[in-house]
């Protein structure tokens, strides 16, 4: 199942509660797969997901993406990735214009 911004129509306790049932066997004994995108930073936790399973998408100044995985940080068990993420630890910061930096 894939999800452009899966946060923009469901609560943030439904989209946990779908990653969830896809984790499960007993829920999802085919073993179908969850993709979305995402902006919600509450959802990188270790009770949801394992490292190599959070990828990051990073546009440049010209637009073209890049896409990569995580574990390249290679962060520790007990690393708060929100806080790491948001600190921009593993890049994927928006490009501002210099008046809104400040």
């Amino acid at each position: 199942m894939l999800f452009d911004e899966i946060e923009t129509s469901l609560h943030p306790l439904l989209v946990r509660y779908l990653v969830r049932k896809f984790h499960s066997t007993r829920s999802n004994s085919h073993k179908a797969q969850l993709i979305f995108t995402t902006n919600n930073t509450s959802l990188l936790r270790k009770d949801l997901f394992r490292r190599d399973q959070v990828w990051f998408v990073e546009k440049d100044k010209d637009g073209a993406s890049t896409i990569y995985p995580l574990t390249d940080f290679s962060p520790r068990q007990d690393e708060a990735l929100e806080r790491g993420y948001l600190r921009g630890r593993y890049g994927v910061l928006p490009i501002l214009p210099a008046e809104a930096k400040a």
